[in-house]
C-alpha cells in the first residue's frame, strides 16, 4: 500500500480560499496522487478549529451539505486513492460532530466522529462511541482524531479489526507552560509516544498527520507542530517528518507482512482478549 498525506495548515474560517488552495495541493501532486492508495489531511483543515460564536459566520460561508458535496466532487477528479478527509465541523440533526470522512471516488464510505472533544469543542460537538473501518485493497483501516490518542480504550475497539489506523490532528503547542524549560518539545514525545504505544499494544501500524506552520485566529494562536509519523510493529517509527512545508506531499509504503510477523510472534493483540477473557481486565 501506498500512502501520501498533506501536514496542510489552514487558514481560520476562510474555508472557500482553503478549498481552492487544497485543489492547486493536489493538481500540483496529480501525478503522486494516481499512484496513491490511500490520502490524508490533517484534522479541521478546511477552517482551522471553530468558538461557538463564530459557528454563524462558518455556516454563512459553506453548509454541511456543500462541505460533503465539495469533498466528493475533489475526490471524483482522483478516482485511484481512498481519501481521509482529515475532519471537518458538520451538523447533522441539529448537532454538530468534528467528522472525518472517508471518501473513494465520489462516494462517502464512512464518517468517524471525534471521542476525545477538547476545548472549545466541548461546547459546540456531540460524539459518540462508534469505531469505522474501511478496506483499501486487502488492508483493513481505522480512524481516530488528535486528541482521541489519550484514551486507550478507543483504539481497544480496533484490535483485530484493522491492519493501520489513521489519526488526522491539528496538535500545536497550546500555550503549554511546561515547554519553555525544556530544548526539546515535549508535545512531539508526548504523541510520539502515544501513538507509538497504542500501535504496539493493539499489533496495528499507525500514522499521524498533523498541520505544520504558524496558525492564527480570532481567538488564539499557535505554533503547529507537524512532525508526522508512521509506525510499524516490529520495524518501529519507520517515518517521521520535521518538514516545516505544509504544501509538501508525503509519501509511506506499508507492507503488512513485517506486522503480520510481529503478531505471529509477539501477540499482543491475542494477549489482550485473553486476559480480557480471563477477567483480569
Amino acid at each position: 500500500m501506498k500512502i501520501g498525506f498533506f501536514q496542510y495548515l489552514p487558514k481560520f474560517l476562510f474555508v472557500g480560499e482553503n478549498i481552492q488552495e487544497v485543489k492547486k495541493l493536489l493538481e500540483k501532486n496529480k501525478k503522486q496522487i494516481k499512484s496513491l492508495d490511500l490520502l490524508i489531511f490533517p484534522e479541521y483543515f478546511l477552517s482551522g478549529p471553530l468558538k461557538l460564536d463564530v459557528i454563524p459566520e462558518y455556516e454563512k460561508e459553506i453548509s454541511s451539505l456543500e462541505i460533503q458535496k465539495t469533498l466528493k466532487d475533489i475526490s471524483k477528479l482522483y478516482s485511484s486513492p481512498t481519501f481521509v478527509m482529515g475532519s471537518v465541523l458538520l451538523k447533522k440533526n441539529g448537532k454538530y460532530f468534528n467528522a472525518s470522512l472517508v471518501i473513494k471516488n465520489g462516494k462517502i464510505l464512512k464518517e468517524y466522529h471525534k471521542k476525545a472533544l477538547i476545548y472549545n469543542e466541548n461546547y459546540i460537538c456531540e460524539s459518540d462511541d462508534k469505531i469505522v473501518t474501511f478496506n483499501v485493497g486487502k488492508i483493513r483501516v481505522g480512524v481516530a482524531i488528535c486528541w482521541d490518542l489519550i484514551l486507550p480504550e478507543i483504539f481497544r475497539k480496533y484490535t483485530k479489526k484493522v491492519d493501520l489506523i489513521v489519526i488526522p490532528s491539528f496538535w500545536g503547542i497550546g500555550g503549554n507552560a511546561l515547554q519553555s524549560k525544556y530544548s526539546f518539545s515535549l508535545e512531539k514525545k508526548y504523541y510520539d509516544a502515544l501513538g507509538i504505544t497504542r500501535s504496539y499494544e493493539n499489533a496495528y501500524a499507525l500514522l499521524f498527520v498533523n498541520s505544520v506552520g504558524k496558525y492564527k485566529s480570532l481567538f488564539y494562536s499557535d505554533r503547529m507542530m507537524g512532525g508526522s509519523y508512521f509506525v510499524v510493529p516490529p520495524l518501529g517509527l519507520i517515518y517521521k517528518t520535521n518538514n516545516k512545508n505544509s504544501s509538501y506531499l508525503h509519501t509511506v509504503k506499508f507492507d503488512v507482512n513485517a506486522l503480520n510477523q510481529y503478531r505471529e510472534f509477539y501477540e499482543t493483540d491475542n494477549d489482550y482478549f485473553y486476559y480480557l477473557k480471563k477477567k483480569v481486565i
